[in-house]
């Protein structure tokens, strides 16, 4: 959860977002202040957004922002560089372009945006593209921190394999007998049997029987 961020997505529900919950979003667009299309904001401001404006892009965003709008063909013009965690988004990323051409299609592929919205701005399309992307991006980051959980439940139950194989090579103990000496040791010791497996591995010399694992003298 991101400290600040709006109820929305500070809770991460799993229902889908609806239009009703747009007036909970906080929206930045990234672009000139002498900006010739205001549109962009006065329509969303009419959705009930609540929406700021900077520029240049900054070096990073606050954990308050849900959505990031940015003009793409401004920030190719400018020659600026725009920092984007792309692997692992802290908001919604939208571009707004007034064309396509290679340069600019390059560069949505790298941003790994999650949705473009083009110029001149029209009301038609932005709520769609706007509650398609912030559903979307919800998804991905369950999906993200799912696999983040998995991924680490995975390697613990790896480093109590290794631990019990240990154990039956080193002391004679079958299978049931080593996580048995594991699970009584974390028990003592007030710990977790991955900690204690992890522990178990870095202190070669360990043997049954001994009141203490490497490092506790």
């Amino acid at each position: 959860m991101h400290v600040g961020r709006s109820e929305l997505f500070a809770e991460d529900k799993e229902h889908t977002v609806l239009i009703k919950d747009l007036r909970l979003l906080k929206i930045l667009l990234v672009q000139p202040e002498n900006n010739a299309d205001p549109a962009l904001r006065s329509h969303l401001e009419r959705i009930g957004c609540q929406v700021q404006e900077i520029w240049p892009p900054p070096a990073a965003y606050d954990d308050n922002i849900d959505i990031v709008f940015v003009m793409l063909d401004r920030l190719i013009e400018s020659r600026l560089s725009f920092t984007w965690q792309a692997e692992d988004p802290s908001a919604v990323l939208i571009a707004v372009i007034d064309y396509e051409n290679p340069l600019s299609i390059d560069r949505l592929l790298h941003m790994r945006v999650n949705a473009v919205i083009g110029l001149p701005i029209r009301p038609f399309g932005i709520l769609t593209n706007l509650l398609a992307a912030v559903n979307n991006h919800r998804r991905e980051r369950r999906l993200r921190q799912n696999l983040v959980r998995l991924q680490a439940k995975l390697e613990s139950s790896r480093l109590v394999e290794r631990a019990k194989l240990a154990i039956m090579l080193t002391d004679s103990q079958s299978e049931k007998e080593a996580y048995g000496m594991l699970r009584q040791l974390a028990m003592k010791r007030r710990t977790t049997v991955e900690l204690v497996s992890g522990e178990l591995l870095a202190g070669l010399n360990w043997r049954e029987g001994e009141s203490a694992l490497p490092g506790d003298e």
